[in-house]
């Protein structure tokens, strides 16, 4: 686990007057819970959760204040136009603690099927993930290269830290590179196939 760390306050309001107010000054109002111990209500601010949440953060250092602690993003709310952070829940966990959780899917280089004139088609975008907190990979990087059309990264290819295991089955395609297709609308209207005699639309 890397040592990213999130910092706010702790939240002395209450209410949707109060939450409205935090976020016109730039604000994320969010929970922390779990592991038995006092929920904690904080502010963080959004332009640094979004960021996190943009690079595939989900498990990350907290601190409130003073208040320190470990946490892993278990929801995230947003706004009626759905591109704005309002609300984010944490919960605790300990680093020796064995979780699940996602971590985003990154193709690196550029594939030999697509100067061939295939299209990379990455097909799962995240990998769900189970090991302990301290050992989970921020991001699983997937080199492409050497991808020819019709080849496949699969779940059985990839490499994970010892104590780490892939939740998914092993023939599962995660990056494909498959020959491009080119639908009718795309064709040229010459080469569009004209309806032949008595195959028009009924009326």
């Amino acid at each position: 686990m890397e040592e990213i760390v999130l910092k706010g306050q702790i939240r002395t309001g209450t209410g949707s007057s109060d939450a409205r107010r935090a976020r016109l000054e730039g604000l994320v109002t969010g929970n922390l819970y779990g592991h038995g111990e006092a929920n904690v209500s904080f502010l963080v601010p959004h332009f640094d959760l979004h960021r996190l949440v943009h690079d595939g953060h989900h498990l990350l250092n907290l601190d409130f204040g003073g208040v320190k602690d470990v946490g892993i993003m278990k929801e995230l709310q947003f706004d009626t136009f759905g591109d704005r952070i309002t609300h984010v829940d944490f919960a605790r966990v300990s680093l020796d603690e064995v979780i699940e959780t996602s971590v985003e899917v990154r193709a690196i280089g550029s594939a030999k099927g697509v100067a061939s004139g295939g299209t990379l088609d990455v097909v799962r975008h995240e990998l769900p993930l189970r090991g302990k907190a301290r050992l989970l990979p921020k991001h699983v990087d997937l080199a492409v290269d050497a991808l020819e059309i019709g080849d496949a990264i699969r779940a059985k290819d990839i490499s994970l830290p010892d104590g780490v295991e892939l939740l998914l089955n092993p023939e599962d395609a995660i990056i494909f590179v498959h020959e491009q297709t080119i639908e009718d609308e795309d064709l040229p209207a010459d080469e569009v196939e004209e309806p032949k005699a008595g195959e028009g639309k009924s009326e």
